[in-house]
C-alpha cells in the first residue's frame, strides 16, 4: 500500500507542484524542464551547484523555447549571461526579480528562489543556455501550477 507524504500534498495544494531535475554537466546548452499540453504559471525556478564549476570562460543564460516555433523568450539575461567561474558546491542560481534581467548567484541561499511575480508559460521548454565548458553540475527545481486542464511541467 502506497502511503502519502502530507507534507508534498500541503505544498501542492498551497504552494504548487515541485518538480526536481537532478545534477547534470554544465557545459553544453540543456532543457531543462518540459512544459506539456497547456499554459502554466511558474512560480519558482532555482538551481544549486552540486559540483564545483572550473575557471575559465563559463556564462549561463536561460530562455524559453516555445514548441509553437515561436520566438524563444529570455527568462534570465537581459544584458550580460551569468558568469559562474569558479562557483562553488552550495551556490545557487536564481531569476532576477526584474523579467529577463540578469540571472543571480548567491551562496548558501537562493535569493528570488520563489517569484515574487509569477510568470504565465506556454508548452515548450525551459532551455539553459551555457557558453564554455567548464566542468561542473546543477541541479534545479521549479514550482509550477497547471493552468489548463492536462497541463504538466516534467525535468528534461
Amino acid at each position: 500500500m502506497s502511503q502519502l507524504n502530507p507534507g508534498e500534498l500541503f505544498r501542492s495544494v498551497t504552494q504548487g507542484i515541485l518538480v526536481h531535475r537532478a545534477a547534470a554537466t554544465v557545459a553544453a546548452d540543456q532543457d531543462l524542464f518540459s512544459i506539456d499540453v497547456g499554459n502554466i504559471l511558474l512560480l519558482g525556478l532555482w538551481g544549486r551547484v552540486t559540483v564545483a564549476i572550473g575557471s575559465g570562460s563559463q556564462d549561463l543564460a536561460m530562455h524559453l523555447d516555445p514548441d509553437d516555433g515561436g520566438t524563444n523568450v529570455v527568462i534570465g539575461d537581459a544584458s550580460t549571461p551569468l558568469l559562474v567561474d569558479n562557483a562553488v558546491v552550495g551556490n545557487y542560481i536564481t531569476l532576477n526579480p526584474t523579467f529577463a534581467a540578469d540571472l543571480v548567484l548567491t551562496l548558501d541561499y537562493a535569493a528570488n528562489g520563489m517569484l515574487a511575480t509569477p510568470l504565465i508559460f506556454e508548452k515548450g521548454d525551459i532551455v539553459l543556455d551555457i557558453t564554455g565548458s567548464q566542468a561542473g553540475e546543477i541541479e534545479w527545481w521549479v514550482v509550477y501550477v497547471p493552468i489548463e486542464d492536462g497541463a504538466v511541467l516534467t525535468a528534461s
